[in-house]
């Protein structure tokens, strides 16, 4: 029995998680714009996840919804109806406002798309009061802004500005931006039925400005919602023309993102651009086609509504017997209570028609069908009546018919003052809401500012307190940091004086004792040969001359003061000259001079040219003192993409690994005990180095491949 009973619970566990997956992914699914085929694909599933059975209460609500929603984007009502049958019906077993709402707020919207605008104020009244109750803000202005529509189609203008001002008091309160989009975008139709044209293109403008910042699949919605918008006002201004390219742009748009009733009616809507502008064949092509679709869909309502405008077509071109045809099968299928509009708008084009083919005695019974309705189109009532009564010769009563209609349009024009006036109230008092209610938002904003300002201020205190002390500790560190790695630089640079010092002296030294020795020996005649001693006198002040003047090279490069004579030079002329300075240096000491220099175009060079064949000799009188005779000397000239390299290699011996780091240090020799005979000063290598620098360039030193020692310098191309 265990064992059957965890199955059992295995088994549904399973069951209703694979239904919940297929749920979630129903929601995903069903956000956004859909196409025709997307729409059909998702009233697949939903049927799927009806039929399973596994739905909860609310899961259940959301999908019977939406499917109906679905089925009146497609016009297929009696789905609809069945539907939100099952919805009414699943909403006796639980309470819930939102889904109440729903249900009659989609019954109102197939009602309008029906054209049945009477039974639709009621569903939607009753919407927009449970989403009140229940503070949905969003649905509430959806509610609303449908009750609007239906009070507009219906004439009751005032209505509809309520129910408008409504839609956006929530829209406002739900802080949805498109939400008040659709809103004004209403607004905006409103005006043009009152012909404020002006305020509906200043209002389409502001829509348009928006549409940027709106998320990338709404921006097609509403552009295409902003083209029938501009439209319908340019349809209102006289300017066919420019109204079918805009319906002919909602056209295009429409094929792609929605459904076959929307086509219908745009294609409905470019056809009676095409009759105003006297292009009847067009326009007889464009009607027939949402014929087609609306019959195919089963919409009654719509069908007519396209059959009258084929109807006025009829009677544009003189067509009379097929206008009269038309409008009095039309007449023959309305319900005059319940759908007065329809039946009030094809009563006076079949009145039109009745006085071209002179039937007075049927305008007048025509008229009196529509009298209790006079007051929607009094002029055009009383402007017809009059015809008929001067028809049949009834002067006395066409004359009264005739001030009559005179008195309606005074009435006419002081009534449409009147809505105008309470249009322009309401905006003032959406605009004056708007602002109220920003400012709130902004003294909300500003007391918790400083709430949070005052909570916060003693813990910015303090963290600004332990930043403080971080920083002092911090400061204090570097600082003595500093100052030790100053202390240790200096204790360096101390050494190095005091050997530098010892070095000098003791380079000074050994000279001036020889030379004080041979004076002495001349003094008191103890050598034989004197010309050979002063010989030996001049070379010795030559040694010291050499070494005085290059301890004060080094010191100018130490202060910054060694001084470049720049000029540009061609490199190749530059090796050549430093090529003959070697070779006349090196030609009496038995050292060949091989010399390397690339084929390829050299370039110029910036440098003082005495300073290089100075570092040239340098390199040119180690190689005498330090290279084994007979020996080989190498000068090479190459270049990279941004240096000339001159490189001054010789033979055996050469320099330990552990040396070469050092060669570049004053006074330093590799061999302690060399003879100072054989050396220079122990300066030289220095002093090239300082030119070097100086010049931007580098001066390295590795093994030759000669055996001996290579000495490597590169100097920045101009």
């Amino acid at each position: 029995m265990k064992v059957i009973s965890v199955v059992f619970f295995t088994l549904f566990s399973v069951g209703v998680f694979a239904s919940n997956q297929a749920f979630d992914e129903f929601k995903k699914k069903i956000e956004g714009q859909k196409s025709p085929q997307q729409r059909s694909e998702l009233l697949v599933i939903a049927n799927e996840l009806l039929a399973s059975e596994s739905l909860d209460e609310l899961q259940t609500a959301f999908v019977l919804h939406r499917a109906g929603l679905i089925c009146i984007r497609e016009a297929c009502f009696d789905k609809t109806e069945q539907y939100l049958a099952k919805l009414e019906q699943l909403l006796t077993t639980f309470e819930s406002l939102e889904y109440s709402g729903k249900l009659n707020l989609s019954r109102g919207n197939m009602a309008i798309t029906r054209g049945d605008h009477f039974d639709a104020v009621d569903y939607l009244i009753q919407a927009a009061t449970y989403f009140d109750e229940a503070q949905l803000f969003t649905l509430s202005s959806h509610a609303n802004r449908f009750l609007s529509h239906a009070y507009q189609k219906l004439n009751k203008y005032s209505d509809a500005i309520i129910a408008l001002d409504a839609a956006l008091s929530a829209a406002l309160k739900s802080e949805n931006v498109q939400l008040e989009m659709a809103a004004a975008r209403q607004k905006s139709g409103l005006y043009t039925s009152l012909d404020l044209v002006e305020k509906s293109l200043e209002i389409q403008i502001q829509q348009i400005q928006k549409i940027p910042y709106l998320p990338k699949q709404a921006q097609e919605f509403w552009m295409n919602d902003t083209f029938w918008g501009l439209a319908e006002s340019y349809a209102s201004l006289g300017d066919y023309q420019k109204s079918l390219d805009y319906f002919s742009k909602v056209y295009e748009k429409d094929k792609k993102l929605s459904g076959k009733q929307d086509i219908a009616i745009t294609l409905r809507r470019m056809g009676e651009q095409h009759v105003s502008l006297g292009q009847f064949e067009q326009a007889s092509a464009y009607f027939q086609e949402s014929l087609d679709i609306l019959t195919e869909l089963n919409i009654p309502l719509a069908v007519i509504g396209t059959q009258i405008d084929q109807a006025n077509m009829y009677l544009r071109q003189g067509m009379l017997d097929q206008a009269q045809n038309v409008l009095e099968s039309i007449l023959s299928q309305l319900d005059q209570e319940k759908n007065i509009n329809l039946f009030v708008r094809t009563s006076y084009l079949l009145i039109d028609v009745y006085l071209q083919k002179e039937m007075f005695d049927r305008a007048v019974q025509q008229l009196q069908l529509i009298e209790g309705s006079k007051n929607k189109e009094a002029q055009q009532y009383y402007g017809f009546l009059s015809q008929a009564l001067q028809g049949l010769g009834d002067f006395e009563n066409a004359f009264a018919a005739q001030n009559q209609m005179h008195l309606a349009y005074k009435n006419q024009m002081q009534e449409q003052g009147s809505i105008k006036t309470l249009v322009l109230a309401s905006e003032s008092e959406y605009i004056a809401g708007q602002y109220e209610l920003k400012q709130a938002k902004a003294e909300q904003a500003l007391l918790k500012a400083e709430q949070a300002l005052t909570r916060y201020i003693g813990f910015s205190v303090v963290a600004i307190l332990l930043l403080v002390i971080l920083a002092v500790l911090i400061f204090t560190r570097q600082r003595r940091a500093r100052l030790e790695q100053e202390a240790k630089h200096l204790n360096q640079a101390l050494e190095l004086k005091k050997q530098l010092l010892a070095d000098v002296s003791h380079e000074l030294r050994t000279p001036l004792a020889v030379l004080k020795l041979h004076l002495e020996a001349l003094e008191h005649n103890l050598v034989s040969d004197p010309q050979s001693t002063y010989k030996v006198l001049n070379q010795r002040l030559d040694n010291l001359n050499l070494l005085i003047s290059d301890i004060y090279e080094l010191a100018q490069a130490d202060t910054g003061t060694l001084t470049l004579q720049l000029e540009s030079v061609p490199a190749d002329e530059l090796f050549n000259e430093l090529a003959g300075q070697v070779e006349d240096i090196l030609c009496e000491h038995d050292l060949h001079l091989e010399v390397k220099k690339v084929d390829t175009p050299l370039s110029e060079l910036s440098v003082d040219k005495a300073r290089l064949h100075q570092v040239i000799a340098n390199l040119s009188r180690n190689s005498i003192h330090y290279t084994d005779k007979p020996g080989e000397v190498c000068f090479a000239l190459s270049q990279t993409e941004s240096d000339v390299i001159f490189s001054f290699s010789d033979s055996s011996p050469g320099v330990s690994e552990q040396d070469l780091p050092h060669l570049f240090e004053r006074l330093f020799r590799c061999d302690k005990s060399r003879s100072r005979d054989l050396g220079g000063s122990g300066l030289g290598l220095s002093i090239c180095e300082k030119v070097i620098e100086a010049h931007g360039g580098r001066i390295s030193a590795a093994q030759s491949e000669l055996g001996g020692l290579k000495i490597e310098i590169s100097l920045p191309k101009q």
